[in-house]
């Protein structure tokens, strides 16, 4: 037997329910070791609601993410240039539309 709570509705189900209940919206939960609270072990797949305030939350905490991930992809990209001249300092022919990537090899391989 599983445990299923959807709010706080706790039901106990068959296995062979498991699909159903999930996309109903309920999760599938275990009660935790001090049996004082449930714990979820499987989320459910669908006929979940969320507010509007819920949903706005989650899209600010997302773009604010992608933001920083964006600013710490810039931030780590190699300066094409400083690659450039360190390769011609060590007397390394390279294609003028080399791609960085290929110019980050040649200088690893002349290291």
């Amino acid at each position: 037997m599983l445990t299923a709570r959807k709010g706080n509705r706790i039901i106990k189900i068959d296995d062979t329910e498991r699909t159903t209940v999930l996309d109903a919206g309920y999760d599938i939960v275990e009660l935790d070791e001090g049996n004082k609270a449930y714990k979820v072990v499987q989320q459910a797949t669908g006929g979940k609601n969320y507010t509007a305030k819920e949903y706005n939350e989650l899209k600010a905490e997302r773009d604010a993410l992608a933001a920083k991930v964006a600013e710490l992809e810039e931030a780590n990209t190699p300066d094409r240039e400083a690659i450039k001249a360190a390769l011609t300092e060590k007397g390394i022919d390279f294609a003028a539309n080399a791609k960085t990537e290929k110019l980050i090899e040649l200088l690893e391989e002349a290291k």
